[in-house]
């Protein structure tokens, strides 16, 4: 999934959200919390997870070039967006959701979606690093609350419902990570086009490019083998669910800002729970609760004082 901060310059300079934006800030945290369920499903019902990856950027690319086509918008070719589109395709698509996919059998993705909330954390830690924020006590504050919300639920032996899934869970917080540098790279070589479609379009063509060599080495190949079933649907509607998050991603930043779009984190943190309890039975110990209670509260503190000033090339 891709949380921005800043996309452009121009983005700091937004109208008030309006009904429209309201209503896609609903819509994308509704397909971010789908996106655990679909995860789950899939790689838990006999689809590799590495293959899985691939057909959801190949997928949603399609569906998103079949509408381009027809409203005669295709993704820029020029050199500058091809370099966008690699970079924000391969740190917003194909690591984050290759880390998701090989841990969602292993971690229940209630528990997995709170690594949501740490990407607007990460965002400003490592703008705060590069030179590209100034210095905030109330945010660092923030940091402060997520980064032991995750120690509650990394450390605590009863906080998961088994102790060894730390380590996985562990590995899934890379996730965000990905997402959070993906979006300081974004702030730097900056979109070459200002329509969300075509955006999302050409980062998932990206995604599934860099994809085929992986699927290469590890000699994983997969295309809806065997008779169809659970896995096979939740494939297809992870597509099509990938190709609306791209979309509403870019048009939710065009439309009312990065600091507006990050609150999805809420909306998808809270469903990706009640999801993992819906569809899976989830159970949430008192650690994964209080954890919950702290990122809340740090992602709230960060976002308080406004977005980071970062500075494009």
């Amino acid at each position: 999934m891709v949380n921005a901060q800043k996309v452009t310059p121009a983005v700091s300079e937004l109208r008030r959200p309006g009904p429209a934006a309201f209503g896609m800030l609903f819509l994308v945290g509704f397909t971010f919390g789908m996106m655990f369920v679909f995860n789950r499903l899939a790689t838990t019902h006999g689809v590799p997870f590495i293959p899985y990856v691939f057909l959801q950027a190949l997928g949603g690319a399609l569906i998103l070039l079949i509408v381009g086509g027809a409203q005669n918008h295709l993704p820029d070719l020029s050199t500058q967006s091809l370099r966008f589109y690699l970079v924000t395709g391969v740190f917003n698509f194909s690591l984050p959701f290759s880390i998701l996919s090989l841990v969602a059998p292993k971690v229940p993705s209630g528990i997995l979606s709170l690594g949501l909330m740490l990407i607007p954390l990460m965002i400003y830690a490592l703008a705060l690093g590069l030179g590209m924020d100034r210095f905030r006590w109330i945010r660092l504050t923030g940091l402060l609350l997520g980064f032991i919300g995750v120690l509650l639920v990394l450390l605590p032996k009863t906080s998961l419902p088994s102790p060894e899934l730390a380590a996985w869970m562990g590995l899934g917080m890379l996730a965000p990570l990905c997402y959070a540098l993906g979006t300081i790279l974004m702030a730097w070589l900056h979109p070459p086009s200002t329509r969300s479609l075509t955006l999302g379009c050409g980062l998932l063509i990206a995604s599934a490019v860099t994809m085929v060599p992986v699927m290469t080495v590890a000699g994983s190949w997969w295309f809806f083998n065997g008779p169809s079933d659970i896995g096979h649907w939740a494939v297809v509607g992870a597509i099509v669910n990938t190709a609306a998050i791209y979309v509403l991603v870019f048009e939710i930043i065009k439309r009312a800002g990065p600091v507006f779009f990050s609150t999805s984190n809420y909306i998808a943190t809270l469903l990706g729970v009640g999801f993992g309890m819906m569809f899976f039975g989830d159970s949430l110990s008192i650690w994964i609760w209080a954890a919950l209670l702290l990122m809340f509260t740090g992602l709230f503190f960060v976002n308080l004082t406004g977005p980071p000033q970062h500075q494009g090339k």
